[in-house]
């Protein structure tokens, strides 16, 4: 023997049924380089089969040996003997003992001892590339391939029988042997395999017919080589492959398989038939990354897998033969926009050539060019209610042949001139002549395309689908008919070799070899549909985006791009309305584990976003919209409980043909919503009216009714758990969903909300579900010393909050009460300037307006005004969506039927109003004593120096030996007080404190319950401030004396003070200059702090104190900067 057979000795080996070998014999012999010298193939062989597999009398040697597609001259290639087959002498009786898996055990043995670490491949057909399976089962990281051959992972129900049968033979016959093997290959075969070899005809020397005789022969020959013994051992491991039995995760064990898979199945094969392998291959792909799944072709039945090697060979040979010429192909597709004139076309030539000039094999399959196909449709239009359509059919032509003057299109020009003619004549058409209007965008496609390709040296060819792809008769949306297609194919390209094929896309024919098309997203289905049919690489599918995003880019601006995702996420995608994809473009990659890539023709550099079988890690992973739908809803109170309803819905729409993407129904009142496309609104309420007519008049039915103007949001991929963030997000910003429905999984939501509302509720949760910085869209109202300080807060800060915190504070709009500056990217540091020479009247309804046109979300109304009217905008801003923050007191202290009124509107539209620095400036004063009084602690007194600054004019004034009015004049040159100092010594900022916080205790006083003293006498409040100034002297005796007459160790302080019961519905306000001890609380506070004392029933004669900084435009402009950020963060 050229190749001797080799021995390893496995001592001490358990069956999986528990049977104990003391020492079984592995044989094996190698071929071609030596071991440690080549990658390693190992070759499993089948039930007849032995470890012989090359050389002369190699059962496999078309496949196996020097410059075969498994070459000897660069492998190593390995075969073991299942030990017990006769071949090594070795006997095995005990046969029942033993499982396919033990062989895969012993043959993991065997390679362990050969000190194989890892296989270059594995490949095995029927018995032996079921013991392969298990292998890879066994030890997941055993080999690079995994190539299994007419084979599955588990025995089919048929085969278990037929080795049931064979068994009885086996045990039964005279000749057990001889006759088993003779109804062996009744299986192995087929009866098209019989008539094809035999035609009936007969052996007229034994006088029988040539099958009979061909059986004959078969089951002597086999009779004469193989043991008894061997066959019903051959026969049990056939009927024992299960890489399942005993393992609780069933299929899933196949998914730890690290290995590349190939699936090799025989569209005739009764054994491990070609859909169940098919099956196997669509469920692996969905989770293993590199699974392929190709089928031989033959009548033979299962072993066509020893017959047709040239097929085989054309299989596996991308797998062994390194830079082999078969190259696997690559399918590019480019959509309409990629190939308008200009530079769009002008790209696709060039992308189209650089493939070409680096060696790659590709085919192309085009839409038509630009919006041909929506200028076709409008002139059918026109043509069909009479209109004059000539000038837009030549505006259609020049626009065609731009590109190149030289091609004749006259063919397809005579076309549409006689079809629109004979449409406007009869003012009428059918499918089938719509059809045959909307191939031309396609063929002139191209013809153009190929043409310039050739033009530059390009070898290409003008690939007419409509006499390849065959369909039904379902003109508008034809179904192709796979096999007649897939045979046209495969010989068309065999046929048609070293060229470009320009493929056009969206049409095909049928058996009449009549024009169809292949309905939405049609040119996409050439394209996968091309690339299953010639076991393509990779589909390339060319568009004017650089993939799949998180979102629409064209309505999220802050979408991010998806660089890659399963098939299972991208047919999710598909099904809920992505436009890039669609349900029926993903099925034919997965069937053949074809990637996809989403590539921007316009940016030929980015890599766009690959779809592969790998699981995504992720989370959410898309939101997809559909928005030309309308939304049917279909109520009745008597329906309730009723059986048969949904039924009569449903069965009445499809007979229209009318197909339902969403179904949500109601419980307590009979109803139900469905979404449908708009455009067979109209005839599915004609439907079930027709269907609900008796129930109209019994009054079980109510209503059915249309909502026009909708669109569908759906979120893939967000649990359940998750939903409440996104939808309060909405609710927060006005926006209620008409109808929501959950996926049985639970990993995909879809909310129905208003086309109007569509933008701005896509932008909301986006920034919920993706965890990207959630933007707040601020309109600042008021500019002086706070409203610039907070500006410019924000703008330092905007940055570092982003990224601490996830938010985006976005200032759109600035008003004074003269000019308005706008800008929805946010205003930048030169807002000033802007400002000043912005061109806009300052108005509120023109903000609320540029809000709701470019559709912000989670808006925020600052009021930095000194205004007493501005109050009036409050409302308004919020029923348009406003949360509101202020550092005005007016709102919180005029009437208190106002007061109440804004809570009630804040209550009904959900929104919030922070005003924390209108007491404290930036102190946590209000928050302090809401979360007090809510928490049913009873405050019984309020007192504090609420002005910082009178706080500073007193504190100095009390501890200094200087006059009055020289202390005033260094409290205004320190800025301390409005530019008129009596609005500060009125009195009535300090009444308007006391009042918020009287208010906030639920008490109903009104701002003329305050008894205030104002510290100027009266002769001098009306005069001007020059006058003022210039006389502030007189003040000089007056409070010399008060300061004189203290008791010792006193200092005055001007103060608010808030008592009475305080559980009856009005308090005691009172602002008054008082004399305190000057260690008491309120008597040691320095500088121009502000000090509050809050007196509790819990806390006794023990105030709870909060002091700090009570004056000054930063202090107060980081209060409202607080208030904005706590917004923020709660806006949903």
């Amino acid at each position: 023997m050229k190749h001797p057979l080799e021995h390893i000795i496995i001592t001490n080996f358990t069956t999986e049924t528990g049977a104990f070998n003391s020492e079984i014999k592995l044989s094996y012999q190698v071929f071609g380089k030596s071991l440690g010298n080549a990658p390693v193939v190992l070759v499993n062989h089948a039930l007849t089969g032995n470890s012989n597999v090359a050389g002369d009398d190699g059962w496999w040697k078309d496949l196996v040996g020097n410059d075969k597609v498994i070459d000897t001259k660069l492998y190593t290639v390995l075969a073991f003997n299942i030990p017990g087959n006769s071949f090594d002498g070795f006997v095995i009786e005990n046969y029942k003992d033993f499982v396919s898996r033990d062989v895969a055990k012993l043959f993991l043995i065997g390679l362990k001892e050969l000190d194989i670490g890892k296989l270059f491949a594995i490949i095995g057909g029927s018995l032996g590339g079921g013991i392969a399976w298990e292998m890879a089962v066994l030890q997941p990281d055993f080999t690079e391939h995994l190539i299994v051959v007419a084979t599955d992972w588990k025995s089919t129900d048929w085969l278990i029988a037929n080795c049931q049968i064979q068994e009885q033979f086996l045990l039964n016959s005279k000749h057990p042997v001889h006759d088993a093997r003779m109804h062996a290959m009744l299986c192995y075969r087929t009866p098209e395999s019989f008539k094809e070899r035999f035609q009936r005809s007969k052996n007229d020397d034994l006088e029988i017919f040539n099958v009979e005789s061909w059986l004959l022969h078969h089951g002597k020959k086999l009779q004469e080589r193989f043991q008894l013994s061997a066959y019903k051992l051959m026969n049990q491991l056939l009927r024992t492959i299960d890489v399942t039995k005993g393992r609780s995760s069933n299929f899933n064990v196949l998914e730890n398989i690290e290995a590349k898979i190939h699936i090799v199945g025989v569209d005739s094969d009764l054994f491990f038939t070609a859909e169940e392998n098919r099956e196997t291959h669509k469920q692996l792909a969905l989770t293993h990354p590199n699974v392929t799944y190709n089928e031989i072709h033959s009548v033979h039945g299962h072993d066509a897998f020893l017959m047709e090697f040239a097929q085989l060979e054309k299989i596996i040979e991308g797998i062994f033969v390194p830079h082999s010429k078969r190259k696997p192909m690559k399918i590019l597709k480019f959509g309409g926009k990629s190939l308008a004139n200009g530079k769009g076309l002008e790209t696709v030539l060039s992308i189209i050539k650089n493939k070409v000039e680096i060696g790659e094999r590709i085919s192309v399959v085009v839409s038509a060019r630009g919006s041909a196909t929506d200028d076709l449709e409008v002139i059918l239009d026109k043509a069909l209610k009479g209109e004059p359509f000539q000038e837009e059919l030549n505006t259609f032509k020049a626009y065609q042949k731009e590109p190149s003057k030289n091609i004749d299109f006259s063919e397809e020009f005579l076309v549409l001139d006689t079809l629109f003619e004979g449409v406007s004549l009869l003012r009428d058409y059918s499918k089938k002549t719509k059809d045959n209007i909307l191939a031309q965008g396609e063929l002139l496609s191209i013809k153009l395309i190929s043409s310039l390709l050739n033009g530059q040296g390009i070898k290409a060819k003008a690939t007419d689908t409509r006499e390849l792809i065959k369909t039904d008769e379902n003109f508008g949306n034809a179904q192709p008919l796979s096999k007649l297609s897939k045979e046209n194919i495969k010989e068309y390209f065999g046929k048609n070799k070293d060229v470009v094929h320009i493929v056009s896309g969206f049409i095909a024919s049928n058996l009449k070899n009549e024009t169809t098309t292949l309905g939405r997203n049609g040119s996409n289905y050439t394209a996968a549909l091309l690339a299953n049919f010639l076991d393509a690489e990779e589909l390339q599918n060319y568009t004017h985006v650089s993939g799949i995003y998180t979102a629409d880019p064209g309505l999220v601006s802050d979408a991010k791009q998806i660089r890659e995702l399963s098939f299972s996420e991208a047919n999710e995608l598909a099904n809920f309305g992505t436009s890039v994809l669609h349900a029926k473009t993903i099925i034919p990659l997965v069937e053949k584990n074809i990637n996809l890539r989403i590539l921007n023709t316009f940016n030929p550099d980015d890599e766009g976003t690959l779809i592969t079988a790998r699981p995504s890690t992720k989370e959410v992973t898309s939101l997809s919209i559909l928005d030309n739908v309308a939304l049917l809803n279909l109520e009745g109170r008597g329906l309730l409980g009723k059986i048969g309803v949904d039924a009569r819905i449903f069965g009445a729409l499809s007979r229209y043909g009318i197909s339902v993407s969403i179904v949500s129904q109601g419980s307590s009142e009979r109803g139900i919503g469905l979404i449908i496309d708009a455009d067979q609104a109209t005839q599915a309420v004609i439907a079930l009216e027709r269907e609900f007519e008796s129930d109209f008049y019994s009054q079980d039915v109510n209503k059915i009714a249309v909502i026009d103007d909708v669109a569908v949001i759906s979120i893939i991929g967000i649990e359940l758990s998750s939903f409440h963030k996104p939808f309060n997000a909405l609710i927060k910003n006005q926006i209620t969903p008409l109808l929501f429905n959950n996926t049985v999984s639970g990993k995909n939501v879809s909310l129905v909300v208003k086309k109007s509302q569509l933008h701005k509720a896509v932008n909301v949760i986006h920034g919920e579900v993706f965890g990207i910085s959630k933007k707040i869209n601020i309109a600042i109202f008021g500019h002086g010393g706070v409203g610039s300080a907070l500006i410019n807060q924000i703008l330092k800060s905007k940055n570092d909050i982003e990224k601490r915190k996830g938010i985006n504070l976005n200032v759109f709009a600035i008003a004074n009460s003269k000019k308005l500056l706008l800008d929805k990217n946010g205003v930048e540091s030169n807002w000033e300037e802007a400002i000043a020479s912005s061109s806009y009247e300052s108005s509120i309804d023109d903000i609320i307006t540029y809000a709701e046109n470019h559709h912000l979300e989670n808006l925020i109304a600052v009021d930095n005004t000194a205004s007493n009217v501005f109050y009036e905008n409050y409302i308004p801003l919020v029923e348009s969506g406003f949360d509101l923050v202020s550092s005005n007191k007016i709102a919180n202290t005029i009437s208190h039927d106002f007061y109440k009124e804004l809570r009630v509107q804040l209550k009904e539209n959900n929104k919030e109003y922070l005003y924390e620095t209108t007491v404290g400036a930036g102190l946590p004063l209000i928050d302090t004593i809401k979360l007090l009084h809510e928490s049913g602690e009873n405050i019984t007194r309020i007192r504090g120096v609420f002005s910082g600054t009178l706080s500073y004019l007193f504190n100095n004034f009390s501890v200094q030996d200087k006059p009055f009015s020289e202390i005033i004049k260094e409290t205004i040159d320190k800025g301390f007080t409005e530019p008129d100092p009596r609005e500060d010594f009125s009195g009535n900022d300090v009444a308007r404190k006391l009042l918020i916080l009287a208010r906030e205790l639920d008490l109903q006083n009104e701002f003329e319950d305050v008894s205030v003293l104002n510290l100027i006498p009266e002769a001098y409040r009306d005069i001007s401030v020059e006058d003022f100034l210039s006389q502030l002297e007189v003040l000089d005796v007056q409070y010399q004396e008060l300061k004189g007459n203290q008791k010792e160790g006193h200092v005055l302080r001007y103060v608010g003070d808030l008592s009475g019961d305080l559980s009856q519905d009005k308090g005691q306000l009172e602002v008054k200059l008082v004399s305190i001890p000057e260690d008491s609380t309120l008597g040691h506070v320095k500088g121009s702090d502000a000090i509050f004392e809050i007196f509790t029933e819990s806390y006794g004669e023990q105030p709870i104190v909060i002091q700090g900084a009570g004056a000054g435009a930063e202090v107060t402009a980081r209060g409202v900067f607080g208030d904005i950020l706590r917004l923020s963060k709660h806006i949903n």
